[in-house]
């Protein structure tokens, strides 16, 4: 077994209620996170048929203002596989899984969560997925840094057959 990756583009899809923000600097788009509120973000695609199992989230971001504090993401993944008895208009997003990380000391530095997606909706290589990421605002204990949290890249890692 091998490690593959999947490098989703950015942006995303943006939710209908509770976008994120989006930027350029020097024509490279950065997802701007609020501090207070949560917001969504989606990506679409069909899983590779290498697809074996350990599913993480990578997500590379930096801080606009922020030099101290936590931030914490929450994945959701919906699977759905040719022949499931199920409308692929309609979703249904297993449990969240989260990960955090404490913010670089200094604005505008790089730095990565993982998310282990545990909670993978019964996920198989070949399976049309959503992917739902939002930055956890509302948890005052797990995300404590003020300022937007700007998402730089993303990419799922898993290990092949």
């Amino acid at each position: 077994m091998a490690t593959s990756y999947i490098l989703l583009p950015l942006p995303g899809d943006f939710d209908d209620t509770a976008p994120p923000g989006l930027s350029y600097t020097v024509n490279v788009p950065k997802v701007l996170f609020d501090d207070t509120t949560p917001e969504i973000m989606y990506w679409q695609f069909r899983m590779p048929g290498n697809y074996a199992s350990a599913l993480v989230a990578k997500c590379q971001y930096s801080m606009a203002s922020a030099t101290s504090g936590t931030v914490e993401f929450e994945a959701s993944l919906w699977a759905l596989s040719d022949g499931d008895s199920a409308d692929a208009d309609t979703e249904s997003y297993d449990t969240v899984n989260t990960g955090s990380a404490t913010v670089p000391g200094t604005a505008g530095y790089l730095d990565e969560i993982s998310i282990t997606m545990t909670n993978a909706d019964s996920l198989a290589a070949g399976d049309l997925v959503r992917l739902q990421l939002s930055r956890d605002a509302d948890d005052v204990t797990n995300d404590t840094a003020t300022g937007d949290l700007e998402l730089r890249a993303i990419s799922l890692e898993y290990t092949t057959t």
